[in-house]
């Protein structure tokens, strides 16, 4: 367990959430890169000039300035635009393989999504937050490998995507440049290298997600999966249940955010 660890991943999980309240909007501009430099020298993440540029972006920017930054980067429609959604990164579409991988991780720790959060488990919020909390609990020892699983694979790709996006719309701030950086730094302090797939298996992989991204598996999807998981000697009972209530079926819990009481940035972007 490392709390210091679960406090550094949970103030980038929260800085990745909409702006949307005017006192998470005061504790992103005045309290977030403190917090994270105070952290950060705990941790000995050599972090200076990253969090010299995030306090530059977050300068002068009011609130509403702020919410408006991120609804161009991240909510407004369209190709170009940076993925809140990072498992775009990996899989080349949205709800594409990624989404699967991960609420299989979740699952693995007794988690599921909330109903009450509508996005999808590959939001980076949600991310950061697992390894957080794998930090704050009995699974430190699992964050490494779920951030060279996942983090490592999308953060560099999110961080060139978010400065290419600098050119095309006009900003008044983007510290989320800044903190796509520190995920991509310090992501890549924590974890080994991701190991790339063969060409030709990712070539099919990804003709097949693109091929089944969006829709959700007919009878003949579920027969094929069934046989397959037969072949492996897998328990097959899980797929005669559906999705909706699987989890309440399961025993599963909801995700509940791990308490960080020493910093202000925390669990619904409150000061306190």
């Amino acid at each position: 367990m490392s709390i210091t660890h679960a406090e550094f991943w949970l103030c980038l999980a929260r800085a990745f959430l909409p702006p949307t309240e005017r006192a998470f909007q005061t504790a992103l501009r005045e309290d977030l890169v403190d917090d994270l430099a105070a952290l950060a020298g705990e941790l000995d993440y050599p972090l200076d000039e990253e969090l010299a540029a995030l306090r530059r972006s977050l300068a002068g920017i009011d609130g509403p300035e702020l919410l408006v930054s991120y609804s161009r980067l991240f909510l407004v429609p369209g190709e170009e635009h940076p993925n809140i959604n990072a498992g775009v990164y990996i899989d080349g579409t949205l709800h594409g393989d990624t989404v699967r991988r991960l609420t299989e991780r979740y699952r693995a720790f007794g988690l599921a999504r909330d109903e009450a959060f509508a996005d999808l488990p590959d939001h980076v919020a949600v991310q950061l937050e697992f390894v957080a909390r794998l930090y704050a609990g009995d699974g430190d020892g699992d964050a490494p490998g779920f951030l060279a699983d996942f983090v490592r694979r999308w953060a560099p790709l999110l961080h060139e995507d978010l400065r290419q996006a600098e050119s095309r719309f006009e900003l008044a701030a983007n510290p989320w440049l800044a903190l796509a950086q520190v995920i991509d730094k310090v992501a890549a302090l924590e974890a080994p290298a991701p190991q790339p797939a063969p060409a030709e298996e990712e070539d099919e992989i990804l003709r097949l997600r693109r091929q089944y991204a969006g829709r959700s598996p007919d009878a003949a999807d579920l027969e094929t999966i069934r046989a397959a998981l037969e072949a492996q000697g897998l328990d097959t009972a899980h797929l005669a249940v559906p999705v909706a209530e699987r989890d309440a079926q399961e025993g599963l819990a909801r995700l509940q955010v791990p308490e960080v009481p020493q910093h202000k940035i925390r669990s619904g972007g409150a000061r306190h």
